[in-house]
Protein backbone atom coordinates (compact mmCIF):
# COMPACT_ATOMS: atom_id res chain seq x y z
CA UNK A 1 0.00 0.00 0.00
CA UNK A 2 1.41 3.42 -0.90
CA UNK A 3 2.67 5.39 2.09
CA UNK A 4 0.16 8.19 1.55
CA UNK A 5 -2.73 5.76 2.10
CA UNK A 6 -1.26 4.42 5.34
CA UNK A 7 -0.82 8.02 6.54
CA UNK A 8 -4.44 8.76 5.66
CA UNK A 9 -5.62 5.62 7.48
CA UNK A 10 -3.63 6.63 10.57
CA UNK A 11 -5.17 10.11 10.49
CA UNK A 12 -8.67 8.64 10.29
CA UNK A 13 -7.91 6.40 13.27
CA UNK A 14 -6.74 9.33 15.33
CA UNK A 15 -9.91 11.23 14.55
CA UNK A 16 -11.92 8.18 15.58
CA UNK A 17 -10.24 8.08 18.98
CA UNK A 18 -7.65 5.39 18.31
CA UNK A 19 -4.07 5.77 19.47
CA UNK A 20 -0.93 5.31 17.41
CA UNK A 21 -1.60 2.69 14.77
CA UNK A 22 0.90 0.51 12.95
CA UNK A 23 0.51 -1.81 10.02
CA UNK A 24 0.35 -5.34 11.45
CA UNK A 25 0.16 -8.57 9.46
CA UNK A 26 -1.17 -11.80 10.93
CA UNK A 27 -0.89 -15.13 9.10
CA UNK A 28 -2.22 -18.51 10.19
CA UNK A 29 -1.31 -21.66 8.27
CA UNK A 30 -4.39 -23.87 7.95
CA UNK A 31 -5.16 -26.30 5.14
CA UNK A 32 -8.82 -25.90 4.23
CA UNK A 33 -11.36 -26.85 1.61
CA UNK A 34 -12.96 -24.34 -0.74
CA UNK A 35 -16.11 -24.22 1.43
CA UNK A 36 -14.23 -23.21 4.59
CA UNK A 37 -12.99 -19.89 5.98
CA UNK A 38 -10.66 -18.86 8.79
CA UNK A 39 -11.12 -16.02 11.29
CA UNK A 40 -9.26 -14.82 14.38
CA UNK A 41 -10.33 -13.48 17.74
CA UNK A 42 -8.03 -11.94 20.32
CA UNK A 43 -7.09 -8.98 22.45
CA UNK A 44 -4.96 -7.89 25.36
CA UNK A 45 -4.01 -10.00 28.35
CA UNK A 46 -6.87 -8.49 30.35
CA UNK A 47 -9.21 -9.56 27.52
CA UNK A 48 -9.80 -5.96 26.49
CA UNK A 49 -10.34 -5.41 22.76
CA UNK A 50 -7.73 -3.85 20.48
CA UNK A 51 -8.95 -1.18 18.04
CA UNK A 52 -8.22 -2.09 14.41
CA UNK A 53 -9.09 -1.08 10.88
CA UNK A 54 -8.82 -3.06 7.64
CA UNK A 55 -7.13 -0.83 5.04
CA UNK A 56 -6.89 -3.53 2.36
CA UNK A 57 -9.27 -5.45 0.15
CA UNK A 58 -8.50 -9.06 -0.70
CA UNK A 59 -7.76 -9.52 -4.41
CA UNK A 60 -9.49 -12.93 -4.39
CA UNK A 61 -11.98 -13.17 -1.50
CA UNK A 62 -15.32 -11.41 -1.83
CA UNK A 63 -16.25 -12.92 1.52
CA UNK A 64 -13.32 -11.22 3.28
CA UNK A 65 -14.15 -7.91 1.62
CA UNK A 66 -17.69 -8.15 2.98
CA UNK A 67 -16.79 -9.36 6.48
CA UNK A 68 -14.16 -6.67 7.09
CA UNK A 69 -16.78 -3.90 6.91
CA UNK A 70 -17.24 -2.33 10.37
CA UNK A 71 -14.81 -4.83 11.93
CA UNK A 72 -13.17 -2.29 14.23
CA UNK A 73 -12.05 -4.45 17.17
CA UNK A 74 -9.86 -7.50 17.61
CA UNK A 75 -11.70 -9.05 20.52
CA UNK A 76 -12.83 -12.33 22.07
CA UNK A 77 -16.52 -11.55 21.71
CA UNK A 78 -19.14 -13.30 19.64
CA UNK A 79 -20.11 -12.13 16.18
CA UNK A 80 -21.50 -8.63 15.91
CA UNK A 81 -24.88 -9.29 14.34
CA UNK A 82 -25.86 -5.66 13.90
CA UNK A 83 -22.75 -3.96 12.53
CA UNK A 84 -20.07 -6.20 11.03
CA UNK A 85 -20.45 -6.86 7.33
CA UNK A 86 -22.21 -9.97 6.04
CA UNK A 87 -21.25 -12.00 3.00
CA UNK A 88 -24.08 -12.74 0.57
CA UNK A 89 -23.31 -15.63 -1.77
CA UNK A 90 -24.40 -15.93 -5.36
CA UNK A 91 -27.49 -17.89 -4.35
CA UNK A 92 -28.51 -15.26 -1.80
CA UNK A 93 -27.40 -17.11 1.33
CA UNK A 94 -26.22 -14.77 4.11
CA UNK A 95 -23.10 -15.61 6.10
CA UNK A 96 -22.27 -13.60 9.22
CA UNK A 97 -18.64 -13.09 10.21
CA UNK A 98 -17.30 -15.26 13.03
CA UNK A 99 -14.57 -12.84 14.05
CA UNK A 100 -11.90 -10.84 12.25
CA UNK A 101 -11.65 -12.41 8.77
CA UNK A 102 -8.55 -13.59 6.91
CA UNK A 103 -8.04 -14.59 3.28
CA UNK A 104 -6.13 -17.51 1.76
CA UNK A 105 -2.65 -16.78 0.38
CA UNK A 106 0.33 -18.44 -1.25
CA UNK A 107 3.96 -17.60 -2.00
CA UNK A 108 3.47 -18.45 -5.68
CA UNK A 109 4.05 -15.15 -7.48
CA UNK A 110 2.07 -16.37 -10.50
CA UNK A 111 -1.09 -16.87 -8.43
CA UNK A 112 -3.79 -14.26 -7.85
CA UNK A 113 -3.63 -15.34 -4.19
CA UNK A 114 0.06 -14.39 -3.84
CA UNK A 115 0.83 -12.19 -0.85
CA UNK A 116 4.13 -10.37 -0.61
CA UNK A 117 4.63 -11.19 3.10
CA UNK A 118 4.14 -14.92 2.49
CA UNK A 119 7.48 -16.53 1.71
CA UNK A 120 6.59 -19.94 3.16
CA UNK A 121 4.02 -21.62 0.90
CA UNK A 122 0.34 -22.32 0.42
CA UNK A 123 -2.48 -22.27 2.96
CA UNK A 124 -1.38 -19.17 4.88
CA UNK A 125 -4.50 -17.22 5.78
CA UNK A 126 -3.55 -13.56 6.05
CA UNK A 127 -4.92 -10.22 7.20
CA UNK A 128 -3.38 -6.75 7.10
CA UNK A 129 -4.52 -4.46 9.88
CA UNK A 130 -3.90 -0.98 11.17
CA UNK A 131 -3.62 -1.89 14.87
CA UNK A 132 -3.73 0.48 17.83
CA UNK A 133 -0.28 -0.17 19.30
CA UNK A 134 -0.76 2.44 22.02
CA UNK A 135 -3.44 0.25 23.58
CA UNK A 136 -0.77 -2.45 24.05
CA UNK A 137 1.86 -0.21 25.61
CA UNK A 138 1.31 -1.25 29.22
CA UNK A 139 3.23 -3.14 31.89
CA UNK A 140 1.64 -6.48 30.96
CA UNK A 141 1.30 -6.61 27.17
CA UNK A 142 4.43 -4.58 26.38
CA UNK A 143 3.48 -4.23 22.71
CA UNK A 144 2.27 -7.84 22.33
CA UNK A 145 -1.24 -9.22 21.77
CA UNK A 146 -2.98 -12.58 22.00
CA UNK A 147 -4.92 -14.27 19.23
CA UNK A 148 -6.51 -17.58 18.33
CA UNK A 149 -7.99 -18.85 15.06
CA UNK A 150 -11.35 -20.43 14.32
CA UNK A 151 -12.76 -22.08 11.22
CA UNK A 152 -16.20 -22.04 9.68
CA UNK A 153 -17.73 -24.30 7.03
CA UNK A 154 -20.21 -22.80 4.57
CA UNK A 155 -22.21 -26.02 4.64
CA UNK A 156 -22.84 -25.64 8.37
CA UNK A 157 -22.39 -21.92 9.08
CA UNK A 158 -25.26 -21.06 11.44
CA UNK A 159 -27.36 -22.80 14.03
CA UNK A 160 -31.12 -22.40 13.96
CA UNK A 161 -33.62 -23.50 16.62
CA UNK A 162 -37.32 -23.70 15.75
CA UNK A 163 -36.60 -21.60 12.69
CA UNK A 164 -34.88 -18.82 14.64
CA UNK A 165 -31.21 -17.92 14.40
CA UNK A 166 -29.48 -19.26 17.50
CA UNK A 167 -25.78 -18.65 16.92
CA UNK A 168 -22.71 -19.42 14.92
CA UNK A 169 -21.12 -22.81 14.26
CA UNK A 170 -17.33 -22.96 14.18
CA UNK A 171 -14.27 -24.89 15.30
CA UNK A 172 -11.70 -23.32 17.63
CA UNK A 173 -8.09 -24.27 17.23
CA UNK A 174 -6.44 -25.68 20.37
CA UNK A 175 -2.79 -25.36 21.29
CA UNK A 176 -1.20 -28.33 23.08
CA UNK A 177 1.16 -26.12 25.05
CA UNK A 178 2.08 -22.50 25.58
CA UNK A 179 4.00 -20.58 22.95
CA UNK A 180 7.72 -20.49 23.62
CA UNK A 181 10.37 -18.22 22.14
CA UNK A 182 9.26 -16.92 18.76
CA UNK A 183 11.60 -17.28 15.83
CA UNK A 184 12.19 -14.54 13.27
CA UNK A 185 14.27 -11.39 13.14
CA UNK A 186 12.21 -9.69 15.87
CA UNK A 187 10.94 -12.78 17.70
CA UNK A 188 11.68 -13.51 21.31
CA UNK A 189 9.67 -14.43 24.37
CA UNK A 190 6.25 -12.97 24.91
CA UNK A 191 5.54 -11.29 28.29
CA UNK A 192 2.59 -13.51 29.28
CA UNK A 193 2.34 -16.31 31.82
CA UNK A 194 3.69 -19.67 30.70
CA UNK A 195 0.27 -21.30 30.89
CA UNK A 196 -1.26 -18.96 28.30
CA UNK A 197 -2.64 -21.14 25.47
CA UNK A 198 -3.09 -18.50 22.77
CA UNK A 199 -0.79 -17.31 20.02
CA UNK A 200 1.20 -14.20 20.95
CA UNK A 201 2.19 -11.61 18.37
CA UNK A 202 3.69 -8.15 18.22
CA UNK A 203 1.98 -5.01 17.06
CA UNK A 204 3.56 -3.49 13.96
CA UNK A 205 5.21 -6.75 12.84
CA UNK A 206 4.57 -9.73 10.56
CA UNK A 207 3.26 -12.51 12.81
CA UNK A 208 3.20 -16.04 11.40
CA UNK A 209 1.38 -18.83 13.24
CA UNK A 210 0.29 -22.38 12.48
CA UNK A 211 -3.12 -23.77 13.41
CA UNK A 212 -2.88 -25.92 16.53
CA UNK A 213 0.85 -25.32 17.03
CA UNK A 214 2.68 -23.20 19.62
CA UNK A 215 5.37 -22.32 17.07
CA UNK A 216 5.62 -18.73 15.91
CA UNK A 217 7.71 -16.54 13.61
CA UNK A 218 7.77 -12.75 14.00
CA UNK A 219 9.54 -10.58 11.46
CA UNK A 220 9.92 -6.89 10.82
CA UNK A 221 7.31 -5.43 8.53
CA UNK A 222 8.20 -5.95 4.89
CA UNK A 223 7.53 -3.19 2.35
CA UNK A 224 4.74 -3.81 -0.10
CA UNK A 225 5.84 -3.98 -3.75
CA UNK A 226 5.16 -0.93 -5.89
CA UNK A 227 2.42 -2.66 -7.85
CA UNK A 228 0.54 -3.71 -4.71
CA UNK A 229 -2.79 -1.91 -4.46
CA UNK A 230 -4.38 -1.61 -1.05
CA UNK A 231 -7.35 0.67 -0.56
Amino acid sequence: MPAKYWMLAAAVCLLAGMGRTEKTIIMVRKETNSDEAVFIRGGRDDEAAIPITHPCDSPTSAAYNAWKVNDTLLDWGAENLSEQGKYISGNGAIYRAKGTPLWWSTNDVTSDSYHYANYLGEHYWVVELDMDCDSLNNDVDKGWFQVKALQGNFENWHHFYIGMYAGSVFTWETLPSGQGVAEGNVGGMHPYQSGMLNHAGRCGKVNIFEWGSPSCVINEMVPAPAYYQCD
